[in-house]
């Protein structure tokens, strides 16, 4: 069984919740206000993974690990193709309760478990990783769901399955006793199933809801000449 060290309850936990609660499912002017009103929230945003990856490693007495959602199938092509498979209890344990340098830890920053192993449990520092599975469209307000499938991102109409996608997001954005911070990926415009415009259109959002930027990071892709990191 799973044991932690430390109680299993977020120092921020009644405003992030609040705060996460209105930046999904509320408005952005409600959440904006949580913000303000608690002096800031414990998230910060980047659109570089390597830039996420430092600023949870300099801080290495923290338990720290990445998270994504179960759907987000277009990491990989940014840097991050490794899912924890949460239905193998020797690999969930080693990756909550190993340290680094164990390469099979949380903290090796390698692997992203997802809303289905990181539910109930809670790490010190998470990297919760945003795809394109949950978007808003520019131009619009509300969210949408949606699964890949083969080479083309399909929209779930379905209101219980929207609701669902936005529940595994409040789980993801919800495990971490000190600080979240939200990699987005820049996306590629030569890549229709990582349209910039999408990814774009979160950090707008969460920008709007009080979510500062990492200070290492630009924040879109016309801001650095460097190309994104791919799995070779």
């Amino acid at each position: 069984d799973l044991h932690l060290a430390h109680p299993v309850r977020s120092v921020h936990a009644p405003v992030l919740a609040a705060w996460v609660d209105a930046m999904l499912t509320g408005t952005t002017a409600g959440a904006m206000a949580i913000a303000q009103r608690a002096g800031g929230v414990p998230v910060r945003m980047t659109r570089c993974l390597d830039a996420l990856r430092r600023a949870l490693i300099t801080q290495r007495t923290r338990r720290s690990g990445l998270v994504a959602s179960s759907h987000a199938r277009r990491l990989r092509a940014a840097g991050l193709g490794c899912m924890l498979p949460h239905q193998d209890d020797d690999s969930v344990a080693r990756w909550f309760l190993d340290r680094w340098p164990d390469i099979r830890s949380s903290d090796a920053l390698e692997v992203a478990a997802t809303e289905f192993a990181i539910q109930g449990l809670e790490l010190d520092q998470v990297g919760m990783c945003w795809d394109v599975d949950l978007i808003r469209n520019p131009g619009r307000t509300g969210w949408q769901a949606r699964n890949l499938r083969g080479s083309n991102w399909t929209t779930l109409r379905h209101s219980e399955t929207l609701s669902n996608r936005i529940n595994a997001y409040r789980v993801l954005l919800t495990r971490a006793r000190f600080r979240t911070v939200i990699w987005v990926p820049r996306g590629d415009p030569a890549d229709a199933t990582r349209d910039p415009a999408l990814y774009d259109a979160v950090t707008d959002h969460l920008a709007a809801c009080g979510v500062a930027w990492l200070d290492d990071a630009p924040a879109r892709a016309e801001d650095t000449a460097m190309p994104e990191p791919k799995l070779l």
